[in-house]
């Protein structure tokens, strides 16, 4: 394992949060952590501004190694949906970005 891997994992079970990620193909729940992040997203329909929020979760690529669309995040009590392909942009590809959807039929 590098320093780098080291220092990822180390902050991860610092600063990360405790999750269920399932798969959605196997089905199988695993105990995760997760670095939580809600930007609301300003974007522009007929010249009219309208705010999206959006939920993106940060995940450990040792945790999760292939996460899909349609898999689930439990976290805080919600349930989201992985939408999109999810985005590796360390230059290490150590960290899963993920954009997720707040799933309304499980979560409301």
């Amino acid at each position: 394992m590098s320093i780098f891997e080291q220092v990822i994992a180390q902050n991860f079970f610092v600063m990360g949060e405790s999750a269920v990620y399932t798969p959605a193909d196997t089905g199988e729940p695993m105990n995760i952590k997760v670095m939580a992040s809600r930007p609301d997203e300003v974007f522009t329909f007929q010249s009219t501004p309208v705010l999206s929020e959006t939920s993106i979760f940060e995940i450990q690529v040792s945790d999760v190694p292939n996460p899909k669309e349609d898999d689930t995040l439990e976290f805080k009590g919600k349930t989201y949906i992985v939408q999109g392909d999810p985005q590796s942009t360390d230059p290490d590809r150590l960290i899963w970005r993920l954009n997720t959807r707040l799933d309304d039929e499980v979560s409301s």
